[in-house]
């Protein structure tokens, strides 16, 4: 073998473990961009559950506000329906961003829904009341560290993505930007 063939056999092997460890990284950033998803997702579950819980309370004793609880459970099932899909495919920065509208819409709800409880002495004076609002506003740091998280590793898969060399190889295995939260 001639040495021009033994400079292109090296040069093809060193390209060919170039690739493959480029792509077994992005896909490692990938893996971690759905594991910083998992953890949010349980955090929404949690606050899910504390949100339920409390319309349950609030349903009866306070008619006044059941147009403020329907809309919360509007807002609630749009998060849901966004979670889940995001579930599906959290790096797909449409669904993200569609969820995080959803998330906006709900903090909104939530936030008059927590003024209209403070102005109803009877209400916001129960203990079960005053429990479930407590875990929610327990869970809101947790949930925005988690988020913090999530984008983060969006952000460390996107910059892999369209760092040269890397991004030559980014359209050929179809990785797409991933959305932040």
């Amino acid at each position: 073998m001639t040495s021009g063939r033994w400079m292109l056999a090296l040069g093809l092997a060193v390209c060919g473990f170039w690739m493959v460890g480029a792509y077994n990284r992005i896909v490692g950033l990938r893996a971690a961009i759905a594991d910083a998803w998992s953890q949010v997702d349980a955090l929404l579950a949690r606050r899910e559950a504390a949100l339920a819980a409390l319309m349950q309370l609030l349903w009866e004793p306070w008619p006044a506000g059941r147009p403020m609880l329907d809309a919360l459970a509007a807002a609630r099932q749009q998060v849901q329906t966004s979670a889940q899909a995001v579930r599906q495919r959290p790096t797909r920065a449409a669904l993200v961003a569609s969820l995080a509208a959803a998330e906006n819409a709900l903090g909104a709800t939530i936030a008059r829904l927590l003024n209209q409880v403070e102005g109803e002495p009877d209400l916001s004076t129960r203990d079960e009341v005053a429990a479930h609002l407590l875990a929610l506003f327990e869970l809101g740091p947790q949930l925005l560290e988690a988020r913090q998280r999530f984008n983060q590793s969006s952000t460390a898969y996107n910059g892999a993505i369209h760092q040269f060399p890397t991004n030559l190889l980014a359209p050929v295995f179809r990785f797409e930007p991933a959305g932040s939260f």
